[in-house]
Parts: structure tokens; sequence; C-alpha cells
């Protein structure tokens, strides 16, 4: 009785292992390494969008000659950019922005259209928002939009000094003191100045 019992389990147990090996293996479930999937597109994935992107906004782009006219179209391309689903687009229209922020001097538009950006991109904001700050002319725009650009260099060096990036934030720290004389601040370029020299040994 037990030898027929021990069989009959045998049995089982070779019809199970037959059907399980006849069965198709299960998909192994992986996952994208992070930022996948987020970066900005390249160079030759633009190139359609970028003609695209001249064809529907030529005219918005015509009329931003002046400082208030770069500002009306950054406000425009930002709100085209929260609807539209398609991603080069989007960082067309967010570069855009970011572009005319630096072509009136206007520190809160570039970041802004920096940080809407990293809700949907991934790249290296802090310095991005650097170089922009760095490209507007200072001699060209008013004191208090040099105010600006101070400020927001000053909040940069912060924390790329925080991160231990300290090239970056003595870079930023230096446009904050260029920026702040624009402005006929001095009190400010003094602080600011001091503030250079404490990044500085803290880099030693």
């Amino acid at each position: 009785m037990v030898r027929s019992v021990l069989a009959i389990i045998a049995l089982i147990s070779v019809v199970t292992a037959s059907a399980d090996d006849a069965q198709p293996a299960r998909p192994v479930m992986t996952s994208l390494p992070p930022g996948v999937g987020r970066l900005p597109p390249t160079a030759r994935q633009l190139v359609d969008a970028r003609a695209e992107f001249k064809r529907r906004y030529r005219e918005v782009l015509f009329r931003a000659k002046s400082a208030t006219g770069a500002d009306l179209a950054a406000d425009f391309f930002i709100e085209e950019a929260s609807r539209q689903p398609d991603r080069s687009l989007k960082w067309l229209l967010l570069d855009e922005a970011r572009r005319m922020g630096v072509a009136s001097g206007n520190a809160a538009m570039i970041s802004r259209s920096i940080t809407l950006a990293t809700a949907s991109f991934d790249f290296d904001a802090l310095a991005l928002e650097h170089r922009s700050l760095d490209e507007i002319p200072l001699r060209g725009i008013s004191p208090q939009r040099a105010a600006g650009v101070a400020d927001a260099s000053e909040a940069i060096a912060t924390i790329a000094e925080l991160e231990g990036r300290f090239e970056l934030s003595l870079a930023s720290q230096d446009l904050a003191i260029k920026a702040w004389q624009r402005a006929g601040a001095t009190e400010q370029c003094r602080l600011a100045m001091e503030r250079h020299a404490e990044i500085a040994a803290a880099a030693r």
C-alpha cells in the first residue's frame, strides 16, 4: 500500500515537472535606469520640432524685439509649454522663454522657465541658470533688472557651495558682484565681495 502511494506521488511529480517545463518562462520585470525618458531631446530630435516651432510662432518671435515684447513672448511660450504633449516642442518652448529672459535681462523669467523644465527633463539646472544669467549684457539693462540678476546669482552661489561645487559658486558670486555694481548698490556689492572671500576660503 505504501509503495503504491509513493509511486502515485512520484508519477504526479513527474507530470507536474513536465507541465512546468512546457510553459513559457515568465517575463522578468526590469526597471529603467534613473533619468531614462527624461533627458532633453537631442539635436537630431529637435530638427523637425524647431521647424514646426518657427512655423507656429513666427509672429510671436517677430514681436519680441523689445524687453517688454520679450517678456510677453516668454509668458506666452511658458503657457504654451504647460499644455504641449510633444516633448521636443515643450523643451523648445521653455528654452525659448529662457532665451527671452536672457535677451531682456529678466532673471526671474530665466529661473521660472528652467524650474518648469526640471519638472519634465533631467539636466544641470543650476549650471544652465548661471550660464544664462552670465549671458545677460549688464550694461544694457536697468539697475532694477541688474539687482534681480545679482539676487539670482547669489542664490545659485549658495546652493552650489552647499553641493560642494565651489567653481560654480565662485563664478556665480563673482557675477553677483558685477550685477550689484551695475545696480549701483554699494553696500550689497561690499557684502557680495565678502561672501566671495568666504566661499573662496571654504574651497581651499
